[in-house]
């Protein structure tokens, strides 16, 4: 037994194999607490493209398929990864050959693919959507080769899920003929988009006021190329950008204006979707239209996530996270590791700076959304250790922005990032994360980070010998009273590295709130 497997970790290998792409994403996990890919694997295998005139997968598009499941087989022999889940979808489901594909895989390369239904694909992809956001009532939208699903998520359960034969390689081969597509051509395709959904869209009540989530290579294409846009791009990562319906609009008509050439030359493009994104960005944006959507939030995670869920969460069915937040939180923290010192409770200061807040002059239509940022500044404000402890603030903030933080949106994780990054000192500046913010979070991220700041020098030992506060607002002055421990007291906590820490931590606090902040004699 190796000794993560006695920790209970393990590695977890799921292969997709769809209509444009195969992927092998490698995981490493520990059930129930903490996950993080990594290593891919990725080959564009077009799956669906030149059909056969009885619907069997043409002679090469068969080939390169085996052909990746033959290197990605070679691979896992090579780093020893046992533990797989291969699923083949759209393309597969609907070639006459398709039984023939699945004894190649497993003849060939070794591998043995689960065939999934359109309803299966959509289920797992919401799944996947269900853990990544906080919001309980969603439409999911999952753009792949072949096919198009449409998923209801009520009470973070998938209700009803539908799929249509909408993928981006099978309408640019059935619709667009030209390069660049006519105006004819881009009209018949917008028209059995429409005529397609419809009759679904029509039994969903409500549906204009539900988050549109879209997922997939091309909706994540799509929006690096809006996001690549604009100059003042603050982030690197697709997760929760928002698409808006007029930028959306405005990409299509970009994309189908210009020779396949002429997209493969955008660099924020992925050059084997250049003969195909053009389709994509008129399927989406019709969906987005059919709807009565205003904006589609992209997601990062997809089928092969909800597929790793049944790995995370094996006592779940379905596997869904109880606390998406939560989980999110936790998870970065176990994959950067390292504390100072062993040991160390990351709640603890999230209390003390939660009981502080709450005895500040707050306004209470803010206060659960202001308690849950400082909350989670507070448990990852020493992230950034993994890397260096000299400027782990600035390390920190660069781990926080650095990728998805699932459950949270982009606005909410810019205010945890720059608490954590002017934890120590400095006047709070949204510095190039001021497009994600809106209008009174200069002012909000002032106040947090001063109530951060001294519930972190309250707690500089990281021993927790200060086992909470009592602070107290009286004629516009804060005064804290710390309580120690009773070993701590025993011990003299005069000079300890709490109150010393705390009484030059206390103007930013002041400044934000216009009081005073005094510390009381310990008790």
């Amino acid at each position: 037994m190796t000794a993560a497997a006695s920790r209970g970790e393990s590695l977890v290998a799921i292969i997709d194999i769809g209509s444009n792409t195969a992927k092998l994403c490698v995981y490493a996990l520990k059930p129930g607490q903490w996950v993080r890919q990594v290593d891919e694997l990725r080959s564009v295998v077009r799956l669906a493209s030149g059909t056969g005139p009885d619907g069997e997968l043409g002679e090469k598009a068969f080939e390169r398929g085996i052909a990746a499941l033959e290197q990605f087989s070679s691979y896992l022999r090579a780093v020893g990864v046992t533990q797989v889940r291969a699923t083949a979808t759209s393309a597969v489901r609907s070639a006459s050959n398709g039984p023939a594909f699945l004894a190649a895989a497993s003849e060939r390369a070794g591998i043995e693919l689960e065939l999934l239904s359109g309803a299966e694909e959509a289920v797992y992809g919401a799944i996947a959507v269900a853990n990544s956001f906080s919001q309980r009532d969603m439409l999911v939208l999952d753009l792949g080769g072949g096919s198009m699903q449409l998923s209801h998520i009520k009470d973070r359960q998938v209700k009803v899920a539908e799929s249509w034969p909408l993928g981006i390689v099978v309408t640019t081969e059935r619709f667009l003929k030209h390069d660049p597509p006519s105006a004819g051509e881009l009209d018949a395709l917008r028209i059995e988009v429409r005529r397609s959904v419809a009759p679904w869209l029509a039994k969903l009540k409500g549906r204009k006021q539900l988050p549109l989530i879209g997922m997939g290579g091309t909706i994540r294409n799509l929006a690096n190329l809006d996001l690549r846009s604009r100059t003042d791009a603050p982030v690197d990562f697709m997760h929760g950008h928002t698409l808006r319906k007029a930028a959306l609009t405005k990409l299509s008509k970009r994309l189908s204006g210009l020779t396949c050439g002429e997209r493969a030359k955008l660099d924020a493009l992925s050059s084997d979707r250049a003969d195909i994104i053009a389709a994509g960005a008129v399927v989406v944006e019709e969906v987005v239209r059919a709807v009565g959507a205003k904006e589609l939030i992209v997601s990062g995670n997809g089928l092969r996530e909800g597929l790793l869920a049944t790995y995370l969460l094996p006592e779940t069915e379905p596997p869904l996270l109880d606390d998406v937040r939560g989980f999110s939180v936790n998870n970065l923290r176990a994959k950067v590791g390292r504390r100072w010192p062993p040991g160390r409770d990351p709640d603890h200061a999230a209390e003390l700076a939660l009981a502080i807040y709450d005895a500040l002059p707050n306004d209470p239509r803010e206060t659960a959304f202001e308690r849950d940022l400082l909350a989670t500044a507070a448990r990852l404000h020493d992230v950034g250790r993994a890397i260096d402890f000299r400027d782990q603030h600035k390390h920190g903030h660069a781990i926080i922005m650095g990728e998805p933080l699932p459950g949270f949106s982009l606005r909410e994780q810019s205010l945890i990032a720059l608490q954590v990054r002017y934890q120590r000192s400095g006047k709070p500046s949204p510095n190039g994360l001021k497009r994600l913010l809106k209008v009174g979070d200069a002012e909000r991220l002032n106040r947090l980070t001063g109530a951060l700041r001294l519930a972190l020098a309250l707690d500089r030992s990281g021993t927790g010998r200060i086992a909470r506060v009592t602070p107290r607002l009286e004629a516009g002055r804060l005064i804290v009273t710390p309580h120690f421990r009773p070993a701590a007291l025993r011990l003299g906590v005069v000079s300890s590295p709490e109150l010393v820490a705390a009484a030059g931590a206390k103007a930013l606090l002041a400044d934000a709130y216009g009081i005073s902040v005094e510390l009381a004699a310990p008790e």
